[in-house]
């Protein structure tokens, strides 16, 4: 039975990333560094994905560098401040990269894995890695559809729903 659940959870997980990342790389790269907020939310989805996937916890790290900032930028969503505009290509590599991680934590796991308790280092979250992971993958969705908003006001277009990841 856990290998059931292992390989249904990362089907829809899979396809939450497959969404981002095929939204992120819809977007026109001519409005890239124009229209911010889009880059912004994939910025922040992509730091939360791999920050959630990192058990046990530990701090808020990126391979993306950003500064904890108390003024938010005019299009940016919350404190972490990205220390530049990173291209589509930088944030579509750490997607993937995450999207790996994910699926190999996934894949690897065992029932008493999934049972053990994940700790924010430096906030006040406790659940299990199960749960961790149905949250993870619920904030990924959640920025996945927001993103898809934004692609069809500014592009009158968005990639289809993922069923599944392969």
């Amino acid at each position: 039975m856990i290998q059931t659940i292992k390989e249904g959870l990362w089907k829809q997980f899979g396809g939450s990333i497959d969404m981002v990342t095929n939204a992120v790389s819809a977007y026109p790269e001519s409005l890239w560094n124009t229209e911010k907020k889009f880059f912004y939310m994939s910025y922040h989805v992509a730091i939360f994905l791999d920050y959630y996937l990192t058990i046990p916890a530990g701090p808020l790290a990126s391979p993306l560098p950003f500064t904890l900032s108390e003024t938010i930028p005019a299009d940016g969503i919350d404190d972490i401040v990205p220390d530049r505009i990173y291209s589509q290509k930088e944030i579509l590599d750490y997607l993937q990269a995450s999207r790996k991680k994910c699926h190999d934590l996934i894949l690897g796991m065992t029932e008493a894995d999934f049972a053990q308790q994940w700790v924010e280092v430096e906030g006040n979250k406790v659940m299990t890695v199960f749960e961790l992971f149905l949250y993870n993958m619920r904030h990924v969705q959640h920025h996945a559809a927001q993103l898809n908003m934004m692609l069809r006001k500014d592009t009158g277009d968005a990639p289809r729903w993922v069923r599944a990841a392969r």
